[in-house]
């Protein structure tokens, strides 16, 4: 896959803004529902619903997230790097800048036929 900067960046973006809406919804979800015997309840988005079926869905962002930053920089970078690459893009910054107004709204994104193939 040969992809300019500008192409490398948004989809790294994007990459982020999904992980960050997973790991939100995973975090509400411990929260209000742990030692609750009811079935939490689904997204409007069918992209976070199918990555939410995955075990490791989360894990998988991470690794494309690392990847793309090594393409990026052309050096290899470990886990802790992870965490500074996510911390630079703010969660409300990056729905605004992909017009996301609400959890369907992710559907639209580039990268839904990109992660369909991890």
């Amino acid at each position: 896959m040969n992809l300019t900067e500008k192409e490398l960046q948004m989809l790294q973006e994007q990459f982020i803004l999904v992980y960050k809406v997973i790991r939100q919804d995973n975090t509400y979800k411990s929260f209000y529902y742990k030692d609750m015997n009811v079935k939490s309840p689904k997204s409007t988005s069918n992209l976070i619903n199918e990555l939410n079926e995955l075990e490791n869905a989360e894990e998988l962002l991470k690794n494309a997230i690392v990847e793309l930053e090594e393409i990026k920089k052309q050096k290899e970078l470990n886990d802790e790097n992870f965490h500074e690459i996510i911390e630079k893009y703010d969660l409300r910054d990056l729905k605004e800048k992909y017009f996301i107004k609400e959890p369907k709204d992710l559907d639209e994104l580039d990268i839904k036929i990109l992660l369909t193939s991890l």
